[in-house]
């Protein structure tokens, strides 16, 4: 029994040391990099934030401030670095690593106003654009947030991009965007695209809402979507997948199209802040009608009001016309309740980062109040009466939204990196009915046709329009963690998991005897809707890529997703 073990145990530290001379051997040749700096050939200054691409292997590095890239633990062997900057001609070098051996590459760009070989991110990992067989396009978020005017997230696809349309549901603060991609496919069913944010599947309902403020049914019309909870100062780039590829690639879910979002990450250099403000009107630009009011001076009674007499009244001989009188309550500056509103945005983000860490952090608070508010005849009315007026029937269309964001990466080991995106959104709105409803302002002003010296024109006064409150407060908390892992010079893994996760409050309040005389809302109703909207996702994928020739390369993938969706 002693013999045996005594054996075993020799056995054991034989094999101990030779996995440890095997283990030092491989760190010995792993230890090795490729580095240099990339400047502009004309002025020979260092260019920031270029591409730097290790062909065949799948790793990409961004250059700092001083223009200097550095590829770590890279296994010996011969490699083609390319180098892509906007505004400037790609240039392509060669590298021989020996084992241990820091090679210096540098790079001199030429400028030259061209398209860059643009890189994609799809299903099966990172790509050039020109090697990809269907139509991807891209558009550059960051530099359009830049250079317009952007308050959510429609506005960086509006006009951007062929065959994408943009809709708003409703046009006042808060309400949602419709996004189709090749018009709408099908009557009955949902004709929305799928999102992904940084590889993680998101919820994105174009109405996420319960609330009947108009259209056909509950959350039709002027409801709110949650693709707005994204800040679009937090995103770098979106790629739009078109056509029967989506769906090969993503799933039939994917018939609609699908958006792919990458937010900002940090690159290698010192701290960058930035702190941005912003400040703007809210006003309606539309142009009403005037409403004409036919009059009969010789009866008084008139069959609705003194001297009320239209012409249907009149062509049922209930009354004549004697004069017709013009007023329209929402152009009148004493009894309009279309102001002029404001919208004010605060923010700050920071990044930056070492070879082997990067990040991102930022936080953002926005608030807009709209175009709507209590006329102030109505306003003195009320407070005379009741000594207050509630905020949200002084101003019943507001929104409040904070959102953080935390991206961080880091090199764990010579052949893999990991990347977490972190995103905590929180949202209070107010809604008024802005539909097909009697209860809209433009309903009670416009379509009844009511005089001037009823209701100052309006059929239901603003003070009992503004009075019923449609609120609805969101949470929402999205979280991914992606791994890659460089297997050999030929193979890469991707595994990345996700999770969204909202909490939804929706709430409808009609106040006793203060809200329009209009079914059973004027005797007291309240709707109380509390939601948890979740969704699960784990992407697995391989490829393997293979240098067939000096011209012909091959590259295999396979994969499984797998999604859970809870509402």
């Amino acid at each position: 029994m002693k013999v045996g073990m005594r054996r075993w145990i020799l056995r054991a530290g034989g094999l101990a040391t030779a996995l440890a001379w095997a283990t030092v051997s491989l760190a010995e040749a792993q230890d090795a990099s490729i580095g240099g700096q990339v400047t502009d050939e004309a002025t020979g200054q260092p260019l920031e934030a270029a591409r730097v691409v290790l062909t065949g292997i799948d790793r990409i590095e961004a250059t700092n401030q001083e223009g200097r890239y550095l590829f770590r633990n890279v296994a010996p062997g011969s490699y083609a670095v390319r180098v892509l900057r906007l505004g400037y001609r790609p240039r392509t070098g060669s590298a021989n690593v020996a084992p241990g051996e820091n090679v210096t590459l540098d790079f001199a760009l030429t400028g030259a106003p061209v398209q860059l070989d643009e890189i994609v991110t799809t299903a099966t990992g990172e790509q050039r654009k020109l090697e990809v067989g269907n139509v991807v396009a891209t558009i550059d978020a960051a530099r359009i947030a830049e250079e317009s005017p952007i308050t959510e997230f429609g506005n960086l696809l509006s006009g951007r991009a062929a065959g994408v349309q943009v809709q708003k549901t409703g046009g006042t603060t808060g309400t949602g965007t419709r996004i189709r991609i090749r018009g709408s496919n099908s009557v009955s069913l949902s004709n929305e695209p799928l999102y992904y944010i940084d590889g993680i599947r998101m919820e994105s309902g174009a109405t996420s809402s319960t609330l009947d403020i108009g259209g056909f049914g509950q959350g039709a019309g002027a409801a709110p979507s949650r693709i707005n909870d994204l800040n679009p100062e937090d995103i770098e780039s979106i790629e739009i997948v078109k056509g029967p590829a989506a769906a090969t690639l993503y799933g039939i879910q994917a018939s609609n199209g699908v958006v792919r979002i990458t937010t900002k990450r940090g690159r290698s250099g010192k701290a960058r802040f930035n702190l941005y403000t912003e400040a703007g009107a809210v006003h309606d630009f539309n142009t009403y009608p005037i409403n004409f009011n036919g009059r009969d001076a010789t009866d008084e009674t008139g069959p609705d009001w003194d001297g009320f007499c239209i012409v249907q009244f009149e062509l049922d001989g209930l009354c004549t016309q004697t004069s017709v009188s013009q007023f329209s309550p929402l152009n009148n500056p004493a009894t309009t309740p279309l102001k002029t509103g404001f919208r004010q945005q605060y923010g700050a983000n920071v990044s930056g980062g070492t070879d082997q860490f990067n990040y991102y952090l930022s936080g953002d608070y926005e608030n807009e109040d709209g175009v709507f508010r209590l006329p102030r005849f109505e306003e003195d009315s009320i407070r005379e009466l009741r000594g207050f007026v509630a905020d949200n029937q002084l101003r019943p269309n507001t929104l409040e939204r904070v959102s953080l964001r935390a991206n961080l990466g880091a090199n764990v080991s010579a052949d893999a990196d990991v990347q977490a995106n972190i995103g905590y959104t929180s949202s209070d709105a107010r809604f008024v009915e802005n539909d097909n409803s009697f209860l809209t302002v433009t309903g009670s002003a416009e379509a009844s046709g009511v005089p001037e010296d009823v209701n100052r024109g309006w059929y239901f006064i603003p003070a009992e329009l503004f009075a019923a409150l449609n609120a609805q407060s969101t949470e929402r908390f999205i979280g991914g963690l992606t791994g890659n892992w460089r297997a050999t010079s030929w193979l890469t893994t991707r595994a990345t998991l996700g999770y969204d996760i909202t909490n939804r409050h929706d709430v409808q309040f009609f106040p006793t005897g203060q809200v329009a005389d209009y079914l059973e809302n004027r005797n007291g109703l309240k709707y109380d809707n509390r939601f948890q909207i979740s969704q699960t996702s784990v992407d697995l994928a391989a490829s393997a890529r293979f240098k067939l020739s000096p011209t012909l390369g091959s590259k295999t993938s396979v994969g499984g997703q797998f999604y859970r969706d809870r509402a």
